[in-house]
């Protein structure tokens, strides 16, 4: 016999002298292919929700949780060295600034299998896999492969490659200035 869910909704539960609010109460039998059953109960204060839409609501708790997880975990949120309330409220808004856009920029991808990942591994998988080169000439362009672009320069005529190879030298040391200027994360 399969596994098997029962649900059972009672509106207007009153029970707790605490609470003055009308509850509704969804009973969720679970049976396993064994037959064993375990009860248990979820509470809302909504009185319009049917029980199938309560119970699938509470299932999102889980990926609630692990998310809350990921940013706390894989974010650094939970690595705070300071004691001062502004040097710690705008690093954890920052996080949850990032965290949010991350998630925004997978969804309007298409790409929502990738929220369980790891921020290191969604930043691997999300950075560009080709290197092109861009070739600008009087408001014209072309991107080549580098394959491409290595195929050009070797297959130059002499003069122009003698043209050529002061700017590219040029070049490479404006890079490296850059590299070499770089601020750490």
């Amino acid at each position: 016999m399969p596994s098997r869910t029962l649900l059972g909704i009672a509106r207007g539960v009153t029970s707790w002298t605490e609470c003055t609010v009308p509850l509704t109460a969804v009973v969720n039998r679970e049976i396993d292919p064994d037959g064993n059953t375990d009860h248990w109960i979820l509470v809302t204060t909504s009185s319009s929700f049917k029980a199938p839409h309560i119970r699938s609501t509470y299932a999102l708790r889980t990926a609630i949780q692990e998310r809350h997880r990921h940013y706390k975990c894989f974010w650094d949120l939970a690595q705070m060295p300071s004691r001062k309330f502004s040097m710690v409220v705008h690093p954890v808004l920052f996080v949850l600034l990032a965290y949010t856009l991350l998630q925004a920029h997978l969804f309007l991808r298409h790409r929502q299998q990738m929220n369980p990942r790891t921020r290191g591994r969604l930043l691997q998988l999300l950075n560009p896999t080709v290197e092109l080169v861009a070739v600008y000439y009087q408001q014209r362009f072309c991107l080549l492969s580098l394959a491409e672009f290595a195929v050009l320069l070797l297959e130059m005529e002499e003069a122009a490659r003698i043209k050529l190879l002061p700017k590219m030298k040029q070049l490479q040391r404006d890079i490296y200035h850059l590299l070499q200027n770089a601020r750490p994360p």
